[in-house]
């Protein structure tokens, strides 16, 4: 993924259309044949590589720097094409693959995240190279959040921050975001030139079914509405997202509200080892089952109807999706990124952390 990234870079800056038209390909391939639902890559078939299409078995493999390369390269090809597409896949590995990657203490990580696991994590491994390359990559989000053109900025990511992005239309301009994204789908979005100036701004249209392999229903896609400084409004669209052109000043307000219903997912037939599974998410977040709460092998019937409710008194804060199981049990399911994380986990005398079994894949009915 890393040598992907590097070839878009070369593509994008010398106009190669060899160059491009190989890493286009191979981005096609990886999404819609070799892609897991947590945005992680790399089955580890073929060492620290994919097996064949359609072969992603939820006991392997997902190596956490491959989610980084994924990530770099991602943004690259938004770069090149300005479409929504890559900031939708960049997305669904920074919330899965990247952060569950890691503790929510930041001190121990996973080398693999397979989407079936018992929960090891390290605090150093023999090969090193996660250690440096999750902060690091981490570290880099200011820079993915937007990008732009001489006359255009693009809103790639939902997250609260002031940034600074530079010069549009030949003005400074200051963003700032206030949300509680991803937990809510409220965003304001506080635009500040230096100068008034006239310029687009491009916000990103969520799509939750980007890659061929999966489908989630019900649909949760898009923007459920727009306003700017209290009146709404309906933006074309171009290449994925809100296109709004007009006089900014400072002190303009965008108010977005981004749907977040609770969807179940499921795997189209080609992909094997997953047929007659189901997973859940919510928003830009993959939920995983933990044998803590429940077991999970037990069956998701189709007509329970899913709820999602906050929880500020677990794992710092998290939306749950409840329901219940066939055998009339209750059935919780929590982020992704925060599995592994609560007690019962014990230190092992090998530097790593043995927790209860999770799984993101749970038999559906």
């Amino acid at each position: 993924s890393y040598s992907y990234a590097g070839m878009a870079d070369i593509a994008m800056e010398t106009g190669d259309i060899d160059y491009l038209s190989a890493v286009m390909s191979l981005w096609d391939n990886i999404v819609n044949r070799k892609y897991y639902v947590t945005g992680g890559i790399g089955s580890g078939e073929t060492s620290e590589g994919f097996g064949p299409d359609y072969s992603l078995p939820h006991n392997a493999y997902c190596e956490s720097c491959s989610s980084c390369g994924l990530i770099f390269f991602q943004h690259k090809l938004g770069m090149i094409w300005h479409a929504s597409p890559y900031a939708d896949l960049l997305e669904d590995t920074l919330y899965n693959a990247l952060l569950g990657s890691i503790d929510l203490e930041g001190r121990n990580f996973y080398y693999q995240n397979p989407l079936d696991s018992r929960g090891d994590r390290y605090d150093w491994h023999g090969c090193p190279c996660c250690v440096g390359n999750i902060p690091r990559t981490l570290l880099m989000l200011p820079t993915w959040m937007y990008s732009k053109s001489d006359d255009a900025l693009y809103v790639n990511l939902f997250v609260g921050s002031t940034v600074h992005v530079g010069q549009v239309a030949g003005t400074a301009l200051e963003i700032t975001q206030t949300t509680d994204y991803p937990w809510s789908g409220k965003v304001e979005i506080a635009v500040n030139p230096t100068v008034e100036k006239e310029f687009s701004i491009s916000i990103r249209r969520p799509n939750r079914s980007v890659s061929n392999l999966y489908d989630a229903r019900p649909a949760s896609d898009g923007i459920a509405s727009i306003a700017v400084n209290g009146r709404a409004i309906s933006p074309s669209v171009r290449n994925g997202y809100a296109v709004i052109n007009r006089r900014w000043k400072k002190g303009d307000r965008i108010l977005l509200d981004l749907p977040l219903e609770v969807q179940r997912v499921k795997a189209i037939d080609q992909v094997e080892a997953i047929r007659g599974r189901v997973a859940l998410r919510r928003g830009p977040l993959i939920y995983s089952f933990e044998s803590i709460d429940q077991n999970i092998d037990n069956v998701l019937p189709s007509d329970t109807p899913l709820t999602a409710r906050w929880r500020p008194d677990l794992l710092d804060g998290v939306v749950v999706i409840e329901g219940t199981w066939a055998d009339g049990s209750p059935l919780v399911a929590i982020p992704n990124y925060a599995r592994h994380n609560r007690s019962g986990a014990a230190e092992r005398p090998e530097g790593r952390r043995r927790g209860t079994r999770s799984s993101v894949w749970v038999r559906d009915r």
